[in-house]
């Protein structure tokens, strides 16, 4: 029997894998810059898995609290402000002064930062914002009696918003905007309401799990091998990328028992904001050390050493910023306790 909290631990190395490609995309974009061999081109295409992988584990994470928890106007935005929206304009501010080398001080600057525009990445949680503030206000109206009927309304938004409605207002891409996203989110809902039915079947039928294990890697093949360069929002690329989300939430079910990874709120979330930060820094430190950086893109060995000191230093880094949050989430608790005592 899969429990909650079997699946919350899959649903957790979900995430560790999807912040890893993410990274590895990011590192596979600077290597075409100077090199282009197969595998480098094969982990580009791969890589782009991990931000829909991410897509609908918020999506399932979200349903999950709003069933389970119930939280309240303040406990939930409580919760995003501390985790979601302070470190994403820290990290905002971070990158704006790593790639200008000097601190935002117009109002261009802080609009910037406010919506996505100083990292490539950032784009994300920009939409994310506009989903949590969305999903809460929906979550008594989109439920799982009827979003078996609504996801093909959200399906439609996508597909419209994405190829005919979106406008580059300030600047800000079809990434940026929520509707090209929104159909990603709530299969992740989906998922949640119905993850009985759906990890029972799967359990009880190995030879449709097989199937699916199947497309879905046939799928990757394709996209590896396809000259087309499919983004994150396509729709093809977001069926293809649910199937291997349900292969890996069985396959990490399977394991779970088995792997002593410890749970850290927070923790994939600050690698995929923080990331990038350590693939300027270590660029810039081979510039002023070398003078240049191709020499390892064009050596595979070192390639790949190069990605995992990347990928070990956010983490770290990312461990350390989980400890910070938890601190800083105690103290507006005991904060808010000391109000309440002093009303009453």
């Amino acid at each position: 029997m899969y429990t909650d909290s079997k699946i919350l631990k899959s649903l957790f190395y979900i995430q560790l894998v999807s912040s890893f490609l993410v990274v590895v995309g990011h590192f596979t974009a600077s290597v075409l810059y100077f090199n282009d061999p197969f595998w480098v081109v094969a982990l580009n295409q791969i890589s782009r898995y991990g931000t829909v992988l991410l897509t609908i584990a918020t999506g399932y994470l979200t349903a999950y609290s709003f069933d389970r928890k119930q939280p309240s106007f303040r406990e939930f935005f409580t919760g995003k402000l501390i985790y979601i929206v302070i470190p994403f304009l820290v990290s905002g501010v971070l990158y704006h002064y790593l790639l200008k080398n000097g601190m935002p001080h117009s109002v261009g600057d802080f609009a910037n930062i406010v919506l996505g525009k100083t990292g490539d990445h950032l784009y994300f949680v920009f939409m994310i914002c506009q989903y949590y503030v969305i999903a809460y206000f929906l979550r008594n109206v989109i439920t799982k009696r009827n979003i078996l009927y609504v996801i093909w309304i959200l399906l439609a938004v996508q597909y419209v918003y994405i190829h005919y409605l979106h406008q580059g207002w300030l600047g800000l891409t079809t990434r940026h905007m929520l509707p090209t996203w929104i159909f990603t989110l709530y299969m992740g809902h989906l998922i949640y309401w119905y993850r009985e039915w759906i990890l029972t079947f799967l359990r009880n039928n190995r030879s449709i799990l097989m199937v699916v294990t199947g497309v879905s890697t046939a799928a990757a093949i394709y996209f590896v091998v396809s000259s087309k360069l499919f983004v994150a929002v396509h729709l093809t690329f977001v069926f293809a990328t649910l199937l291997s989300f349900l292969v890996l939430m069985v396959f990490f079910l399977e394991l779970v028992d088995h792997l002593h990874i410890k749970f850290r709120k927070g923790l994939t979330y600050f690698i995929f904001l923080f990331h990038s930060a350590f693939l300027i820094l270590f660029k810039d430190f081979f510039y002023q050390v070398y003078g240049e950086v191709s020499w390892i893109f064009q050596n595979t060995w070192y390639s790949l050493l190069y990605l995992l000191g990347i990928f070990v230093c956010s983490a770290l880094f990312s461990v350390l910023l989980v400890q910070l949050v938890k601190r800083l989430e105690r103290a507006w608790a005991s904060m808010g306790k000391i109000r309440r005592e002093r009303l009453q």
